[in-house]
């Protein structure tokens, strides 16, 4: 008996929790609508495009002209809402019912933000012209060599793509578009006051590409902020310099009266294909071969039983796989240590980085050595100097997989899968135009090695409070050794019997610079605010180049241009020379009404000169 009550129990039970259960699965969805509006917090002005949220969801809507929203949702109040608007503090609040008004605070932190505008630096709510931000956080700590490729979805207006994925590869940054045919549409780098050269050092043929991103030798975890100036406004003061736009990077320093601040950082990371290419079988090209020689015959009116099919049993073909030999798991691995401080007199900063990072397709790899050094030191009151410091080694393993048509991506994907990778003598075989991929992965000797050094000096001096005159030397030097070999086992060097290249390329960029700036707020309550500067730049550009080739090699194991049979070589070497004069004046009424004017003159000189020479034996 006393069974029988437990076992009526749980029937019970179960009975209640199936009704209770067909209960919920039968009740309609209750659904809540939603509307409200989003008003400035100060004026009450509506926000049209204001961005509402419900955390947590997908759900989002965005005010209308009238700043007037409207959405139905499966859920039932209440829920938060998340509301952000540009130029104002993003606010969640708890709606309990509709209609709902959500009031907005002006981001006034943002708005005082200082911003760098080129020789000089403003408050951005006196700002006219179109300037972005990105703080340097978001190009920290994530696998890449440059940070122009980090940007990419990070800046409104600015285009940025990878041209290879290849690591330290070229990468194509748009500014203000491709406004030039024949001349150079990247925009002009400035790495604390330093002009940084943006050509490309590497000669190396991949595919008619960029086969390196110079921007690359700079550490990303060294930079502070980045203002990239946009508009003909912002870019006047760099005359034609900077018709395809300016980056302007700011490195880390230190803070006077501040204590040593130790970080270290390190990450590991491994990047596999994904989407892998699929190639068909042996068997499946076989029969799709037999069906081209049939339609072949059918479009020509052709006897179809005196047609040979080429593969009588397309079952009985072998497939070799070549996908599996051209892709790596590639590793990338970083370790950087920094530190920085100041006491009352000076400040510093100190970074040193190294970066290894390989491709997933087999052999390109990057490997880069960064050295930072920034140092501040107060003489008196008025006066200050400093230098700003960058030392870089750089090593690219370079592979002809760059969209070239016989790269090894091709050369692994249009031999048919039926034909074996290797002859029966266990050589390496070739079909047609196109190298063996594993001759390319295996032999091909094509590395880059580079040196740069970027840095400035700078003495500042407070002439009276509000009038600085500022004044600086820095330079770009980059130096860029590239050597190339290609044995008789792969198409370049068959035919010539060995060839190799040797190039060295180095870039120099010399700039002074003297600022005389004027900052002064006056009247009541500071209406009226000017934001003035005249100065002057001298640059100089010093582009040299030697190149030797060399066809003819006794064995593959000597790759020396040195010992070839045949030897030519060619050299150039181009100076360009720029004098500048500019100015600048900002005036802002009552930190509303703004208006900017800027005046430049420049005067320019080239020069330059090739050379060839050559090395022939005579037959006798």
């Amino acid at each position: 008996m006393k069974h029988l009550y437990k076992r009526s129990a749980y029937l019970l039970i179960c009975v209640l929790w199936a009704h209770v259960a067909a209960a919920q699965v039968g009740a309609p969805t209750i659904k809540s609508k939603l509307n409200g509006i989003v008003l400035d917090a100060t004026t009450k002005q509506p926000l049209p495009g204001a961005v509402i949220k419900i955390k947590g969801t997908t759900h989002s809507v965005a005010a209308d002209e009238n700043g007037k929203f409207s959405f139905v949702t499966g859920q039932t109040f209440p829920y938060t809402l998340v509301v952000s608007f540009i130029g104002f503090v993003q606010q969640e609040i708890t709606a309990k019912g509709s209609p709902v008004e959500i009031l907005l605070k002006e981001n006034l932190s943002e708005l005082n933000e200082i911003v760098v505008t080129g020789y000089s630096s403003q408050e951005r709510k006196y700002i006219a012209s179109s300037i972005t931000s990105v703080s340097g956080s978001v190009v920290q700590d994530q696998p890449s060599g440059g940070f122009n490729q980090l940007l990419q979805g990070k800046a409104t207006g600015v285009q940025v793509s990878s041209n290879s994925g290849v690591p330290g590869g070229g990468i194509t940054f748009r500014v203000r578009g491709n406004n030039s045919i024949n001349a150079s549409v990247d925009p002009l780098y400035i790495i604390d006051g330093v002009f940084i050269s943006n050509s490309d050092p590497i000669s190396a043929g991949l595919g008619n590409q960029q086969a390196s991103n110079p921007i690359a030798d700079l550490n990303p975890s060294d930079i502070e902020d980045i203002q990239i100036l946009k508009d003909a406004n912002a870019t006047a003061i760099y005359g034609s310099l900077g018709a395809n736009g300016v980056i302007i990077v700011t490195t880390k320093r230190g803070k006077r009266n501040t204590s040593a601040k130790i970080n270290l950082n390190s990450f590991q990371g491994w990047s596999t294909a994904i989407n892998k290419f699929e190639v068909a079988t042996g068997p499946e090209v076989a029969l799709l071969t037999n069906e081209s020689r049939i339609n072949t015959a059918i479009d020509k009116g052709e006897d179809l039983s005196a047609v040979v099919l080429p593969f009588p049993n397309p079952e009985t073909q072998p497939t070799y796989d070549r996908i599996s030999g051209l892709f790596r798991t590639a590793r990338t691995s970083n370790y950087e240590v920094s530190t920085q401080g100041g006491t009352d007199k000076s400040t510093y900063y100190v970074g040193l980085g190294y970066l290894d990072q390989e491709s997933i397709v087999k052999p390109s790899d990057y490997t880069r050595y960064s050295a930072r050094l920034n140092y501040d030191n107060y003489l008196t009151d008025r006066l200050k100097i400093g230098t700003s410091i960058n030392f870089t080694r750089s090593n690219r393993n370079l592979s002809g997989s760059d969209n070239n048509p016989q790269g090894v991506i091709n050369s692994a994907l249009f031999p048919r899968s039926y034909l074996p990778i290797f002859k029966e003598d266990g050589t390496y075989a070739r079909y047609g135009s196109f190298d063996n991929h594993l001759a390319l992965i295996e032999n091909l000797d094509s590395k880059a090695v580079g040196w740069r050094t970027i840095g400035n000096v700078y003495g500042e001096y407070s002439i009276v409070p509000g009038l600085k005159l500022r004044s600086s030397w820095s330079l770009d030097n980059s130096s860029e050794y590239d050597n190339s070999y290609s044995s008789t086992l792969i198409s370049a060097g068959i035919a010539a019997n060995g060839s190799a290249s040797s190039t060295e390329t180095k870039n120099l960029v010399l700039t002074n610079e003297q600022v005389l700036n004027f900052v002064k707020s006056f009247g009541e309550d500071g209406k009226h605010n000017i934001n003035a500067l005249v100065g002057n730049t001298i640059n100089t550009v010093l582009n040299e180049s030697t190149a030797a080739t060399g066809t003819g090699f006794a064995a593959n194991s000597l790759r020396s241009v040195s010992v070839a049979a045949t030897r030519s070589g060619t050299s150039s070497r181009a100076e360009s020379k720029l004098l500048s004069f500019f100015s600048k004046v900002s005036y802002t009424y009552n930190g509303k009404y703004t208006i900017d004017g800027s005046i430049r003159a420049d005067g320019s000189s080239k020069f330059g000169i090739n050379k060839r020479w050559g090395y022939f034996p005579l037959e006798v």
